[in-house]
């Protein structure tokens, strides 16, 4: 009797596993067609001999004019500050 059980148990086991390693296969597949449909549409994908996301190379550097017009903006904007608080907080003599 026990025998007959553990031999049950066995088969069922086995195909259970049978099935779920035809599912994995058929995800695995699902997977590959999004990413080629990813891929091909947006750039997005795995990495490696078919390409994948650029990486951008070296530092990013500000130019003189750029570094200025930040300058020029933030001066303005603690000047801003500078008359908005003097004009609250003193009294003028």
């Amino acid at each position: 009797m026990a025998t007959s059980i553990g031999k049950s148990l066995s088969a069922a086991l086995s195909k259970a596993k049978k099935e779920l390693q035809k599912e994995a296969k058929q995800i695995a597949a699902q997977m590959e067609r999004i990413e080629r449909i990813l891929q091909a549409t947006t750039g997005i994908g795995k990495k490696g001999a078919r390409g994948g996301a650029k990486k951008r190379g070296g530092k990013r550097r500000l130019s003189a004019a750029g570094r200025a017009r930040i300058a020029a903006a933030q001066r303005k904007r603690w000047a801003k500050a500078r008359a908005a608080k003097s004009g609250k907080g003193r009294k003028k003599k």
